[in-house]
């Protein structure tokens, strides 16, 4: 079975298969897990495919976690707990009245342990997280310029004993809709994606901001790069809207519009985003 296929991210995806990268039986198991687009059904033939077929380890004591002395025993009584509540889990619903040892079973054994992989991204990559739009801005999300991971293979062992998966960020120069630029970390850093699509409007303030970060333009540039990018947008926007496109052509001034999302456009594929959460929340 190939396990590196419940990674969500495409580009992390690709990365370790084209390094033959090879799982320990605790990261098979947290991929597994976490994986937003596989069925309640294929993370139980993974998991089991696991206990048949990768070593078993113990899993030490975390801060929000018990110890347990078998990954193969946790995965199985995980699966059970998980065929008990079935019809909540795939209606993207937690169990009913979980307690304690529930929530570790369920989700805290998994949760309270940090994982290293690597990953192909360089400081100064435009990125974004694969589960949401990277044209949508809200707050930590879309497309933004990457600055680094918490995954440097040094911090390893410390990492895996004294950090969780909420610590497994990525950090960088994030953008608002109206195009100010702030530094901030998004979580979890291996549903990164490599940006490949068109930026358009303050967006490509990114693409100046990238290529300043990777030190193949100036600092100078970078501003000059933003005041025209500002002052396009403002010209534009004060622009009267009763000329046709034939006016501004024969004004000189056409294809100057900022394709910026309509309000319509944002709502839909906000909702695309939010069912897809939903949809995947437990599975």
């Amino acid at each position: 079975m190939d396990i590196l296929d419940f990674i969500n991210s495409k580009t992390i995806r690709d990365y370790l298969h084209e390094i033959e990268y090879q799982c320990d039986s605790m990261q098979a198991a947290w991929l597994v897990y976490q994986s937003r687009y596989k069925s309640f059904e294929e993370k139980h033939e993974a998991w089991q495919w696991i206990i048949d077929n990768m070593p078993d380890c113990e899993m030490p004591e975390r801060r929000y976690s018990v110890s347990r002395p078998s990954l193969h025993g946790y995965l199985a009584e995980l699966m059970n707990y998980r065929n008990e509540h079935k019809k909540r889990i795939l209606k993207g619903k937690a169990p009913k009245h979980m307690q304690v040892p529930d929530e570790d079973l369920f989700k805290d054994a998994f949760e309270s342990r940090w994982y290293f992989f690597p990953t192909p991204f360089k400081k100064g990559d435009i990125v974004y997280d694969c589960n949401y739009d990277p044209h949508l801005r809200d707050y930590c999300t879309g497309a933004f310029v990457l600055n680094g991971i918490n995954n440097d293979p040094k911090d390893r062992e410390k990492n895996m004993e004294n950090q969780d998966s909420s610590d497994m960020v990525a950090y960088g120069w994030f953008q608002e809709e109206n195009g100010t630029i702030y530094n901030e970390v998004m979580f979890n850093y291996m549903d990164l994606e490599l940006f490949k699509g068109h930026l358009t409007g303050q967006e490509r303030l990114l693409i100046a901001l990238s290529n300043y970060v990777k030190g193949e333009i100036s600092e100078e540039l970078l501003l000059h790069a933003q005041r025209v990018l500002i002052m396009h947008d403002l010209g534009y926007n004060s622009l009267a809207n009763w000329y046709t496109e034939e006016e501004l052509e024969l004004a000189g001034i056409a294809g100057l519009k900022v394709h910026d999302l309509t309000g319509s456009e944002r709502k839909k594929r906000k909702k695309k985003i939010e069912k897809r959460w939903k949809d995947h929340s437990y599975t």
